[in-house]
């Protein structure tokens, strides 16, 4: 009944029970994407979503394509071969490795207060960021759409034959 003494309509009935239903789904948690953590290797995969690299692990990822970022935590290790990556590459401070060799990076390689990297024969949609890595530095036959930028590493990196769409900086200025 309603307020003023008389019954509902069946049509009112169905749309009282239709919200009644439908109200507690709004507060269901949305689907996530499949973020990985990854150890070892994987191959041949399709990641919808991010990757982490976890503390002092090692990741490898072979013809993959990941949906999102990779990030490589301190002490942690990752190479990538023949992957794609839709977002960045992107390093803690105290990362051991970083190696891109043909792949494809939509977004930035930053890698920074860490060791080692490699990138070669690999396009990168945004920028390269090397700054403040104490290891071998080599960026070689690589096509950068945004800038390729290097400071501060305690060595000059090494490479060429690379293509740079916007500034070649700092210790990369002659890459």
């Amino acid at each position: 009944m309603n307020g003023g003494g008389r019954p509902y309509s069946q049509g009112m009935k169905n749309i009282l029970l239709t919200a009644v239903l439908l109200v507690p789904m709004l507060a269901l948690p949305r689907a996530q994407a499949d973020d990985l953590t990854c150890s070892g290797t994987i191959s041949g995969r399709s990641i919808d979503g991010n990757v982490q690299v976890r503390q002092g692990a090692s990741c490898t990822l072979v013809n993959t394509r990941v949906d999102g970022d990779v990030k490589v935590s301190r002490g942690g290790s990752l190479i990538l071969k023949n992957t794609q990556v839709e977002g960045n590459v992107e390093s803690d401070d105290g990362f051991v490795r970083i190696s891109v060799q043909g792949s494809v990076i939509d977004g930035n390689i930053e890698a920074q207060r860490g060791r080692d990297v490699l990138v070669g024969d690999t396009r990168v949609g945004g920028n390269i960021e090397l700054e403040r890595n104490t290891g071998a530095l080599t960026v070689s036959r690589v096509t950068v759409d945004g800038n390729l930028k290097c400071e501060r590493n305690a060595r000059t990196p090494q490479g060429g034959s690379n293509r740079v769409g916007g500034n070649r900086e700092g210790q990369c200025s002659r890459l």
